[in-house]
């Protein structure tokens, strides 16, 4: 019997008693229904003379000659053609090297559950927006054609044009609950979360399976989500399908213990299985981590590690001396990484409190000298679906600008120190500075601009950041954020984007939410 029909039987098995517990129900209860979200509008202004990401190609250099006289002929070819522009009174389409951008969007929020009993409940959760104001909207016809993958961020705006349909389902699943058992499973798609989201923090389509066991203190939770499924497609177009389990599924389970009364452990597996090969990648992986909480009265800290190790298999052109393809190659490579997470808060009263945090990855950040991922080898930490913000630009995924997300953040190491304030009754301010490292420095001799031959070095300094955000609570339901981000960049974030331009990155915007 394969896996995937043993898992189905079993979860039919675990809804067993489900159907008898409803049966044994006297007297039917009125369906319920409960709903809550937010409703948000946000102003923005983000400035930048950096790159944000890598222009030149990270292939090695054959012919570097050839190279720069290929970019030097396009290079006129813009500045002749842009000069043409002029003489006819057209305005110029080359532009600074610097940005100065200010734009506002809104965003809507809405979960709604129904519950007809306590052991059936059906939860329902959509976006609108972020909805740019002036931004456009891609009609079903027109010039602009129709994009159907362009929903819910980016989507409407423009005056007078019809927006497109900007309404995505966050979450759409049943949860079958026995309260007095201590099982609660989740089916459809929902959110998938690993500790504080340094694995896995996405929404998708799957299973999830609590079970507390309060007499031991401990509850047990595991899952599958579907991350793709390819399996419907129909290369040859003659009617069936013939890519059959061309998919990627997520496994995991975890196990949470609370034996004492200010120390919280949690020891998890993640497990990627991906048989997709329409991106030229396949890859079985495993994450196992461990996660320690420690409160006490006048401070608290974290010590949380992961270990990574699996097979990334990756088709790899072999090209002659002109650069053209004679075959594709399959190559194995083999993973072992960690990432460690230590995080420390002291509380000097209750206005005032101080936090430390220190977060990385092994391995090297960017391409290696031929021109592979370089977390390939060398002890690299390959990431699966994480979701998580340390500071404001450097490694962010709230809005602004953002150098690394938790995805790519491999290679990496950021280490920072901040304070909330409480002042003035309902004013929080935060101050934070923080300085962003390469485990290893970025491989230089695969750049073009950023070289060893124009005289540059490289380093593992990646840069530092200030932060300033202030949170105002008018209300209970009402808030307005201010939050602020200034990133001066360092050697190592030149050598990883081949770029000499530039040195500064800043981000501000405020934000009015309401929620209900």
């Amino acid at each position: 019997m394969s896996l995937r029909n043993l898992f189905f039987y079993y979860f039919i098995f675990l809804l067993i008693p489900f159907g008898v517990l409803i049966a044994q129900e006297e007297e039917s209860q009125r369906s319920s229904m409960n709903f809550n979200g937010s409703f948000r509008v946000r102003a923005t202004n983000v400035g930048r003379d950096v790159l944000l990401e890598r222009k030149t190609p990270v292939t090695p250099i054959t012919n570097l000659e050839k190279e720069n006289a290929e970019q030097q002929e396009k290079e006129q070819e813009t500045i002749q053609s842009d000069l043409q522009r002029r003489q006819q009174g057209l305005p110029s389409q080359i532009s600074r090297r610097k940005e100065d951008v200010s734009y506002y969007d809104s965003r809507f929020l809405y979960n709604m559950s129904f519950s007809a009993n306590k052991y059936v409940e059906g939860i329902w959760g959509m976006q609108v927006g972020d909805i740019p104001f002036g931004g456009k909207g891609l009609r079903a016809t027109g010039p602009d054609g129709f994009d159907p993958g362009l929903v819910g961020p980016g989507s409407g705006g423009e005056r007078g044009r019809t927006a497109a349909v900007n309404v995505q389902t966050n979450f759409l699943y049943l949860n079958f609950r026995i309260p007095e058992s201590g099982l609660f499973i989740k089916v459809g798609q929902q959110l998938f979360s690993s500790a504080q989201g340094r694995v896995l923090f996405s929404t998708g389509t799957g299973v999830s399976i609590l079970k507390n066991f309060q007499f031991l203190r401990l509850s047990l939770e595991g899952g599958i989500l579907r991350a793709r499924d390819q399996s419907f497609m129909d290369v040859d177009k003659n009617g069936f399908a013939d890519k059959n389990y061309q998919t990627s599924n997520i496994y995991y389970n975890r196990l949470k213990f609370e034996y004492f009364r200010n120390i919280r452990n949690e020891v998890y597996a993640y497990f990627l299985d991906d048989n997709d090969k329409s991106d030229n990648e396949t890859a079985r992986l495993a994450w196992y981590g461990l996660h320690n909480e420690f409160n006490f009265q006048k401070f608290s800290f974290i010590v949380h590690g992961i270990f990574n190790t699996g097979t990334v298999k990756k088709l790899r052109p072999v090209t002659d001396t002109n650069d053209i393809t004679i075959y594709n190659n399959t190559q194995r490579y083999f993973i072992k990484g960690g990432m460690y997470d230590f995080q420390f808060t002291y509380r000097w009263s209750e206005s005032l409190n101080f936090n430390l945090i220190a977060l990385g990855t092994t391995g090297r950040p960017g391409y290696d000298e031929k021109g592979n991922e370089a977390n390939l080898k060398g002890n690299g930490y390959r990431t699966l679906a994480p979701g998580f913000s340390i500071s404001n630009i450097a490694t962010d995924f709230t809005g602004g600008y953002a150098l690394f997300n938790g995805s790519s953040f491999s290679g990496l190491n950021e280490y920072g120190f901040y304070s909330n304030i409480i002042a003035f009754g309902p004013y929080q301010f935060t101050l934070g500075y923080y300085q962003l490292w390469a485990t290893k420095s970025p491989e230089i001799r695969i750049n073009r601009e950023f070289s060893e031959r124009n005289g540059y070095r490289t380093s593992t300094y990646m840069g530092m950041e200030y932060n300033f955000n202030i949170r105002y609570n008018v209300t209970a339901d009402f808030q307005i954020i201010f939050r602020s981000g200034y990133f001066v960049a360092g050697d190592a974030l030149f050598v990883l984007l081949d770029s000499k331009y530039g040195r500064v990155l800043r981000e501000g915007f405020i934000v009015f939410e309401h929620r209900f």
